[in-house]
């Protein structure tokens, strides 16, 4: 950039007229000219540099922030953690929250009742409408008021809530129950001791 400017100004002063030899007050005179000329060109291209600096700085400072992160599904409606309860879980778990795709039908939700109550690994099934999921989120999220505003009915899923009856048979269970048609997601909840 340096070599552009010194060009720069090279041909800007080659541009001046000679002055007549042995006229010492227009040789002044031109070397006048050329230094406000030079000052002008090295002004103008310094201030060219603060603000090229200053917009960059200022695109970095004001860029968006990410995102804030997206709570997801089961965050929205599994009951805080408690000291004693972990979700979501890998192994053991003895709650299992079933999410339905929107795209559910009703033929689909009733066959994946029937199979996960004949299934052995299975104490209890409790089928959750987006109604009834609504109303549990707004006394979850009740200290959030602004968050239970932004969410409708229509963005909840239905879902089952399953019981196991031994919690070492998660892993088995999610295994059959997760490929199944209608099966969004599932989450394990794991909390030592009797379950409720």
């Amino acid at each position: 950039m340096q070599q552009n400017l010194r060009g720069l100004f090279e041909s800007a002063l080659d541009d001046e007229p000679l002055p007549p030899p042995g006229d010492p007050v227009e040789e002044a005179m031109t070397r006048g000219r050329r230094i406000r000329r030079r000052r002008g060109l090295l002004i103008g291209g310094t201030a060219t540099a603060v603000i090229t600096a200053t917009t960059v700085a200022l695109n970095l400072a004001l860029a968006p922030a990410a995102p804030p992160p997206q709570v997801s599904m089961a965050a929205m409606l599994m009951p805080p953690a408690s000291a004693t309860c972990t979700w979501p879980v890998q192994d053991n778990a003895s709650k299992v929250a079933v999410f339905l795709t929107d795209t559910i039908t009703v033929g689909e939700i009733n066959t994946l009742g029937e199979a996960l109550w004949r299934d052995p690994a299975v104490r209890d099934v409790q089928f959750e409408s987006r109604y009834e999921a609504y109303e549990k989120f707004k006394k979850l999220w009740a200290d959030s008021p602004d968050f239970v505003a932004s969410v409708t009915v229509d963005n909840l899923p239905q879902s089952y809530r399953v019981e196991l009856a031994q919690p070492s048979g998660y892993r088995d269970f999610a295994a059959r129950v997760r490929s199944r048609p209608g099966v969004q997601d599932l989450v394990g909840e794991s909390c030592p001791g009797p379950s409720k």
